[in-house]
């Protein structure tokens, strides 16, 4: 009996363990996702400014913008490296071989994007996965 709750309570913090990192990790994913988007407008607002003072224009006029970027890119390697740290702490807690991200992996068509090999939709887009 000793031996089946043992092993019951591993299997319960295995899963604890999982799912918390699951949540932060989404988190952070959709923070990136958020960020890409805030980059976006900011170089769709860039193109419009470029274009539309292209008689007298200044890179003063988007150096504000263009600061932002850097800042947003700054931070999407930020949560990238955190999303690193949550894998690497599964790792150190329930050991070697048993996060979610080892195994192989299949890349989305749509942005690239690695997900695990029996994935059928992307983890980060949502695009059907092409075999």
């Amino acid at each position: 009996m000793a031996g089946f709750m043992e092993n019951l309570n591993k299997g319960l913090a295995t899963i604890n363990v999982k799912t918390s990192n699951l949540m932060e990790s989404s988190k952070y994913k959709t923070a990136i996702t958020n960020k890409e988007d805030e980059i976006r407008s900011l170089m769709q607002y860039i193109g419009e400014t470029v274009y539309l003072n292209r008689s007298n224009f200044s890179i003063n006029m988007i150096s504000q913008q263009l600061s932002e970027i850097e800042e947003k890119y700054a931070a999407i390697e930020d949560l990238k490296k955190q999303i690193e740290q949550l894998a690497e702490n599964e790792k150190n807690i329930l050991g070697a071989g048993a996060t979610i991200a080892d195994g192989p992996k299949i890349f989305c068509s749509q942005c690239g994007a690695p997900n695990t090999a029996d994935s059928r939709f992307c983890e980060k887009c949502g695009a059907k996965i092409v075999d």
